[in-house]
């Protein structure tokens, strides 16, 4: 009985001791939005669907997947969660059915602006905690594709982490999007 008991408390002793390392996310931490959300009332991209990046593991290869983004009238942007190509149409339902939407992470978000051809988009990257926001630039080729061509973190009135990238997005006509209500971008 005595060995139970003794049992009973390391095991209660070990489970404190590794509940106590958990650690709750403090979202106050993340870096705020510097790029200002406004409305986007131009006609340079469509935005009646979502835009893809293919991911390649090298570009004499077949695309491994996609990566969606979502443009909003209201100067907010979704997504940045790939998928591989034989999922797309799962992605797609699970855009329909709001999953996508309720399930989305802060990371998903973000706020963009257009301004004749150049494009840029703020969002927050995931990987250490707080979340960093990153600002990506890029040219509009085209109402249905542009290019991300650089990437960097506004620090101390500074650019930090500078990127240079070669994104390149194409639109897919989809509807209905999710909807943009979230609680991380008013």
């Amino acid at each position: 009985m005595e060995k139970i008991k003794v049992l009973v408390i390391v095991n209660l002793y070990i489970i404190l001791s590794a509940s106590s390392c958990i650690r709750v996310r403090n979202e106050s931490l993340d870096d705020k939005l510097m790029l200002e959300k406004i409305n986007y009332k131009g006609n340079e991209l469509r935005i009646d669907g979502y835009y893809c990046r293919f991911n390649y593991v090298s570009k004499e290869t077949e695309p491994r997947g996609v990566i969606p983004f979502i443009f909003y009238r209201n100067g907010i942007i979704l997504g940045d969660v790939g998928v591989t190509m034989d999922r797309i149409s799962e992605m797609e339902e699970t855009f329909r059915n709001g999953f996508y939407v309720n399930n989305s992470k802060k990371y998903y978000w973000g706020v963009f602006q257009i301004n004749g051809t150049q494009i840029k988009y703020e969002k927050w990257v995931a990987g250490d905690t707080p979340f960093s926001a990153f600002t990506y630039e890029g040219e509009i080729l085209n109402d249905t594709t542009f290019v991300i061509n650089k990437g960097y973190r506004m620090k101390n009135a500074g650019k930090k982490a500078p990127l240079e990238l070669n994104w390149e997005y194409h639109f897919k006509q989809f509807s209905p999007k999710p909807d943009s209500t979230n609680r991380f971008i008013p």
